[in-house]
C-alpha cells in the first residue's frame, strides 16, 4: 500500500492537509537566498527522502485519483489544502493535475504560493473559485524579508507578526481571492 500523500497540519498551519515536494533547483527552477525549506532537508535526510517520494508520486498517472481519495475518505475536518510547504510547480502536467484535483473537490479550499508564474500556464487553476494561487514575486522580489523592509501598506501575514496567530485558526487570508489578487508578505524568520 502506498504511503499517505498528505501531511496533517504543522506547527504553523492548522486544520489543513499539506502536500510538499523537495526544495531543489530541478523542482523549484531556482534556489532562493535564505530558503527556509532547504534547512530541514540538509539537517534531516529523512525529510528530503520523504519529499522526493512525494515528487515521485506526483508524477504517477494515479496521482489525481489518489489525492482525491485521500481527502474524501478522511475523517478530519479539513479547512484547506496547502500545496508546497516546500517545493514548487515543476511542470505544466503537474499544474494540470492540481487543476483537476481542485475541480473534483469544489467545496474544499486549496492555496499555494509560486515563483513560477512565468514558467507555466496557471489560467485554469487560478480561475477556479476554490483555488488561490499567490505570486511570491508580486512585489518585485521575494515576498519575505525583515519587517522594516516590507511594504507596510500591504498585507503582512499575522502568523509571522505574532506568536499567538495561527494560520487556519486566527487568519485565513491566504485562502481568499483577495490574496491572489493583492499578494501577502511574510516576516523572514
Amino acid at each position: 500500500m502506498q504511503e499517505k500523500l498528505l501531511k496533517w497540519q504543522n506547527a504553523k498551519l492548522r486544520n489543513q492537509f499539506i502536500f510538499t515536494l523537495p526544495a531543489t533547483k530541478p523542482v523549484c527552477g531556482r534556489v532562493c537566498p535564505g530558503c527556509y525549506a532547504i534547512k530541514p532537508q540538509v539537517r534531516f535526510p529523512k525529510v528530503l527522502a520523504y519529499r522526493e517520494r512525494m515528487l515521485g508520486y506526483s508524477k504517477e498517472d494515479s496521482f489525481v485519483d489518489n489525492i482525491v481519495a485521500e481527502i474524501t475518505t478522511s475523517k478530519r475536518t479539513i479547512e484547506a489544502v496547502r500545496l508546497h510547504e516546500s517545493g514548487e510547480f515543476y511542470s505544466q502536467e503537474y499544474v494540470d493535475k492540481w487543476t483537476e484535483i481542485a475541480s473534483r473537490l469544489p467545496k474544499l479550499k486549496f492555496y499555494t504560493f509560486t515563483k513560477r508564474m512565468k514558467d507555466f500556464d496557471f489560467t485554469a487553476l487560478m480561475a477556479l473559485p476554490n483555488f488561490v494561487l499567490i505570486d511570491s514575486l508580486m512585489f518585485g522580489g521575494l515576498n519575505y524579508d525583515k519587517l522594516e523592509k516590507l511594504d507596510q501598506s500591504r498585507t503582512i501575514c499575522p502568523a509571522t507578526t505574532s506568536a499567538k496567530a495561527e494560520c487556519g485558526v486566527d487568519c485565513g487570508y491566504c485562502w481568499t481571492k483577495e490574496a491572489q489578487a493583492n499578494g501577502v508578505q511574510f516576516i523572514k524568520h
